[in-house]
């Protein structure tokens, strides 16, 4: 992902629409803690809620 398309997705949305970090595979919300330039690259550093508890996702 790029930040060009990070900008174009959220664009789309409201300046007050929540944001939520999801692992698709754990289940688990993540925390965004801060994001950090690096060369060529913005890395954006995140850390699991460990007391979140697993959610079932719908059935596709």
């Amino acid at each position: 992902m790029t930040v060009g398309d990070l900008k174009s997705e959220l664009s789309r949305w409201s300046g007050e629409t929540p944001v939520a970090f999801r692992s698709p595979l754990k289940e688990q919300e993540f925390r965004f803690n801060r994001y950090r330039p690096e060369k060529n690259v913005l890395v954006l550093e995140i850390n699991e809620f460990p007391e979140t508890s697993p959610v079932a996702l719908p059935a596709s």
